[in-house]
């Protein structure tokens, strides 16, 4: 069998990687995969062929695209692709949207559960949440004049306390709001943000702000409903249409939750999603 042109660097757990890896089968893009989560030493290999130590990446040939970026994705695969960017008081309505959710699907939690671990990542059901108020706390940080060099690192006690992470994600609700109210109508969206991946507009950030938070509330809810048989529906489809999500909740080919604390420590040797 002919080796495949075009080849993806990803770890089982990763949001973009999984957007990546969709992104590639739904316009039948033959692939090899590479997951680090079961050999780290493919950040090793990636390195010497001069590719940074991060996923997800996609390499064709000589050349090669940070895989978080959808655009630079169809670049080096050849493929036409183009997708409007939602509004920014739509893309703000659904972040609060979500973030509501979250709240309330985090003071759902039995305690006992916040330090079980996920789906082959070396991060607890506490620090999932932590990571998901996280994110719009990073994109208001950015508006602040700091970069997003690499998200937040989960601290000890958010797999220890139902009580700080809701205070934590209602304080994170409340800048965003305050934000909203006091600085949205001057920002530039056309500027290029200051982030560790590609060149996005400040418009596509927010873009990805909205969708990342999203689909770890997604996950959330899973397992809420099907690790602690807990209801939890506050989220509709709808609130994704138009937003380049992935479909899936969780790789099918990685771990569903369920996965023991064997799991490689990913997060040491590569840019945390």
């Amino acid at each position: 069998m002919a080796e495949a042109e075009t080849h993806l660097y990803w770890a089982t757990g990763c949001t973009s990687c999984l957007r990546a890896k969709e992104f590639l089968e739904r316009n039948d893009i033959a692939f090899e995969s590479h997951n680090i989560a079961e050999d780290m030493s493919m950040l090793d290999d990636m390195e010497e062929q001069g590719l940074p130590r991060q996923v997800p990446i996609v390499k064709r040939g000589d050349d090669w695209a940070d895989a978080q970026d959808l655009d630079a994705i169809a670049k080096i695969v050849d493929i036409e692709y183009k997708a409007e960017v939602l509004p920014v008081e739509e893309l703000y309505s659904r972040l609060d949207t979500v973030l509501d959710a979250l709240v309330e699907y985090t003071e759902k939690l039995p305690v006992e559960k916040l330090d079980g671990p996920i789906a082959n990542r070396p991060r607890s059901v506490g620090q999932l949440v932590f990571h998901a108020f996280s994110i719009p706390e990073s994109f208001l940080e950015h508006q602040d004049g700091i970069p997003l060099k690499m998200y937040k690192s989960e601290p000890e006690w958010a797999s220890e306390s139902i009580e700080a992470l809701s205070t934590y994600g209602q304080h994170i609700q409340a800048r965003l709001h305050h934000w909203h109210e006091n600085h949205a109508d001057e920002c530039d969206w056309s500027e290029t943000a200051d982030v560790y991946y590609g060149s996005p507009t400040l418009h596509q950030y927010f873009e990805r702000t909205v969708w990342h938070t999203s689909q770890h509330a997604r996950q959330l809810e899973w397992i809420l409903e099907e690790r602690c048989d807990i209801e939890a529906d506050l989220l509709d489809d709808e609130l994704w249409e138009g937003l380049p999500m992935p479909q899936k909740v969780w790789n099918t080919d990685g771990g569903d939750g369920t996965i023991g604390d064997d799991r490689p420590n990913i997060l040491e040797a590569m840019q945390s999603d």
